[in-house]
């Protein structure tokens, strides 16, 4: 005759419970994480692998050679406090990227990081001849942004748009060259260079 006997267990000690309080605790940190990432997104704005040669920010960012130094401008028409820039290859692998809080920043040196920021990604030089996009994120949760290779820079000018322009500081710093990133022919501080700007030129 068995000498087992059964023992009534407490119900929060019962095998069903704890599988219950499992189960429930993995829901709530996956729709958690569902939340999140779609917060993170919308603060970030969407900025989808090159396609053909578009790019899907609405503003502009203009690039000037000085000295051998990039210097990144943003227009007044898209001047907001600034959040995170990258400078990224055609595939959106980063060559540079700084972060920080929502900072007013209409003027930058492409490699340096801005006071306040904290470099996620150390400046490495592009190859000669990268297709290379400079993306400007900002605290409305938009983006601006310039496709543009090395080459066609040029001293003491902004280059701009798409196609490409040249431009004064104080001529793009001015003009009105938002909304699709492109430079319209009614805006007369632009002069056209002839060629159809990075994204012809892309390999």
């Amino acid at each position: 005759m068995s000498s087992r006997q059964s023992v009534d267990l407490p119900w929060w000690q019962r095998r069903w419970v704890s599988l219950l309080t499992l189960g429930v605790v993995i829901a709530v940190a996956g729709v958690a994480a569902l939340v999140y990432g779609q917060q993170v997104t919308e603060v970030l704005g969407e900025v989808g692998k090159d396609h053909l040669g578009e790019d899907s920010w609405e503003d502009p960012v203009g690039v000037e050679l000085t000295s051998g130094y990039e210097i990144g401008h943003l227009p007044d028409c898209a001047a907001a406090p600034v959040t995170r820039i990258v400078l990224w290859d055609a595939e959106s692998n980063p060559f540079w990227e700084v972060a920080g809080p929502p900072t007013p920043l209409q003027t930058f040196f492409v490699g340096a990081t801005p006071g306040g920021f904290e470099e996620i990604v150390p400046y490495e030089e592009p190859p000669p001849g990268e297709v290379l996009r400079l993306v400007v994120f900002r605290r409305t949760g938009e983006v601006a942004g310039l496709r543009y290779q090395r080459t066609d820079l040029r001293d003491e000018r902004v280059m701009s748009g798409r196609p490409l322009r040249s431009f004064t500081r104080e001529g793009f710093l001015g003009a009105s060259v938002c909304g699709d990133g492109s430079v319209g022919p009614e805006n007369d501080m632009g002069d056209d260079l002839g060629f159809g700007g990075a994204e012809s030129q892309e390999p």
